[in-house]
């Protein structure tokens, strides 16, 4: 639906990367000088457009685990950060559909573009607020922390066998993905994807149109409305109902963003495009 619904980056993306080791990603990453601590969203050079497939099958028998954590923020964050990217050209796309609209200038095919946008995200018919407050970027920090805390920093078994990062079920008689292995959770599997950007476009799309996230909306759009820069630290407390744990979960997620100082990264773009 992103694609056909033309919200996908056009132009200059990502350069997909298919790797087959640990050591392979870490060399690659030397390679295009991508350090975290050299990362400065000012001064820096920028993230690199690498997007990596999928995670090395052996990224959970790496035994050093600041490394491996490493690897996999490095993995994630450009991927997170073109997924924003989309995001922000799309929610650029409907407001000057809703202009359009307003001034009455919006052709047919324009507007059934825009009611389709608008189904896509579940937002109430005619309400461009409630539209606008859905197409919207999420803080990487918090994408971040939420793939770490998901997939146990990409050892998981669903993330090194189906990209699923962030724990997303699909649930019924034509569920597709992997069985949980409690035997007690079989009316869901845990949904698999093509490609770890597959997984990050979906997981936004989930905080971005499920009912159960409407508070994380809410407290988005009262950032934009008062001009205000997105924290992850508030947006988080809109997650109780992601997990079971819900206020536990919300604490969690909350000391792995302190603790891992990703907030560092909640204003880095990527490089730009040669």
């Amino acid at each position: 639906a992103w694609q056909e619904l033309g919200l996908a980056s056009e132009g200059a993306g990502l350069r997909r990367v298919t790797v087959r080791s640990a050591d392979d990603l870490e060399r690659l990453f030397t390679e295009y000088g991508f350090i975290l601590g050299e990362l400065d969203a000012e001064t820096g050079p920028g993230v690199p457009r690498l997007g990596i497939s999928a995670l090395p099958r052996d990224m959970a028998r790496l035994e050093d685990i600041e490394a491996r954590k490493t690897l996999f923020l490095r993995t994630l964050l450009p991927l997170v950060l073109q997924a924003n990217r989309e995001l922000r050209r799309a929610r650029g796309k409907v407001i000057a559909a809703l202009d359009a609209q307003a001034a009455g200038r919006l052709g047919a095919t324009d507007a059934l573009w825009l009611q389709a946008v608008a189904q896509w995200y579940g937002a109430e018919p005619g309400d461009p607020a409630d539209l606008l407050s859905r197409i919207d970027a999420v803080p990487p920090s918090l994408a971040l922390a939420q793939a770490a805390q998901e997939s146990g920093w990409g050892t998981s078994r669903f993330a090194l066998r189906a990209n699923a990062l962030f724990g997303q079920r699909s649930w019924g008689e034509a569920a597709r993905g992997l069985t949980p292995a409690e035997a007690e959770r079989q009316d869901f599997k845990v949904r698999a994807f093509p490609d770890l950007m597959s997984a990050v476009r979906a997981y936004l799309h989930n905080l971005n149109s499920h009912p159960a996230y409407q508070e994380l909306r809410d407290r988005r759009a009262r950032a934009r409305a008062l001009g205000t820069p997105l924290h992850a630290l508030d947006l988080v407390r809109g997650l109780e109902s992601y997990s079971e744990e819900g206020p536990d979960y919300v604490a969690a997620l909350s000391e792995l963003i302190r603790s891992n100082g990703l907030q560092d990264f909640d204003e880095l773009r990527l490089r730009p495009a040669r």
